[in-house]
């Protein structure tokens, strides 16, 4: 191996272990789950789970999925949702497809009084410890809407 080949090694060695040190510094997203209920009109009740990912990087804006049961829990409609913060509070769109390839679309904002301080992040957090209350508009139709955080292991509610 020529002294040539050796620096060029040498160098690559050592931008490998500077990626991989700054790749294990950074701070894994935070996920989230629970359980979500809305209504649509006088006496339509839905529910389902939903999913949230939150980057350390961006606590203002967060993406995830969710999904719609029927009585007996099986998936009838999946989708994904955004959301940021915003200086009028929390606001997000969200889309889906049913089975039969349906689409749905609309946008949702949650109803957090008193907390201009507090992250997007801070808001699906707080499904933890209490219920986090919305409304969502689809159309012409509109509902309210309500979210459960589910604890991870070793979490309790």
């Amino acid at each position: 191996m020529s002294a040539l080949e050796r620096v060029f090694r040498s160098a690559a060695l050592i931008l490998s272990l500077g990626l991989t040190v700054s790749a294990s510094a950074q701070e894994a997203p935070l996920e989230l789950r629970g359980s979500w209920t809305a209504t649509a009109g006088v006496n339509r009740t839905f529910a389902g789970a939903w999913t949230a990912q939150i980057s350390p990087e961006k606590p203002n804006s967060a993406e995830g999925s969710w999904a719609l049961m029927n009585e007996t829990g099986q998936t009838v409609l999946e989708g994904t949702w955004a959301a940021n913060k915003t200086r009028f509070g929390w606001q997000g769109a969200w889309s889906a497809r049913t089975l039969t390839g349906q689409t749905f679309s609309g946008t949702w904002t949650a109803d957090i009084t008193g907390s201009n301080g507090k992250s997007l992040r801070q808001m699906l957090e707080w499904t933890l410890e209490r219920d986090i209350l919305g409304s969502w508009r689809s159309g012409r139709y509109q509902g309210r809407w309500r979210l459960k955080g589910t604890p991870r292991a070793g979490q309790g509610r």
